[in-house]
């Protein structure tokens, strides 16, 4: 039986997902009811027929409930697209570090493009951004491919201090001898 994060995890993403499509159809219906209000106030005010009563009214509720709707549905339209892009860099970020590290370092723009399932030139551009981000350097092949080096830092244990034993250096008081001769 999977554990109880597992599910937690699988809970998150499909609330995450079932509130993108909420957000999605709301922005939706919300246009929708803004342009048609919108649009009834402008053929109102555009039709000069005597015969229209109310016509001052229609106007108003027209911009009252049109102007409202078409900006909300544009805010939350914007905010999904907000979200799905932060997802797709989010994304990309991780592929990035998942490959550095099982690489060693050493990323090619066609292993990242692979792993990520991008074009050439977005894999090169992505790699090119990072190797400034991290300072990174590349080399190029005899064939012209390049491969981005990464520098992970020493990954070497630190040195342990030298026991008395040995001829190194002390890091303490030196080693006097129980002598009570002394």
């Amino acid at each position: 039986m999977p554990s109880k994060p597992f599910w937690e995890c699988v809970q998150r993403f499909v609330a995450h997902r079932t509130m993108q499509k909420v957000k999605s159809i709301s922005a939706g219906l919300l246009l929708l009811l803004g342009f048609w209000c919108l649009g009834r106030a402008v053929e109102t005010r555009l039709n000069r027929n005597p015969n229209i009563l109310d016509q001052r009214e229609t106007i108003t509720a027209g911009l009252l409930l049109g102007l409202p709707a078409v900006t909300g549905g544009s805010w939350l339209l914007w905010d999904v697209r907000r979200q799905r892009r932060q997802q797709a860099e989010h994304r990309l970020r991780q592929i990035f570090f998942d490959l550095v590290q099982t690489h060693r370092g050493q990323v090619s723009p066609l292993q990242f493009a692979i792993a990520a399932q991008l074009n050439g030139d977005a894999a090169n551009a992505y790699l090119r951004d990072r190797s400034v981000e991290f300072n990174a350097t590349f080399e190029v092949d005899a064939a012209g491919n390049i491969t981005y080096c990464f520098h992970l830092g020493t990954a070497q244990p630190p040195p342990i201090a030298p026991s008395v034993a040995d001829d190194g250096p002390s890091f303490g008081p030196p080693h006097r001898p129980n002598n009570p001769a002394q």
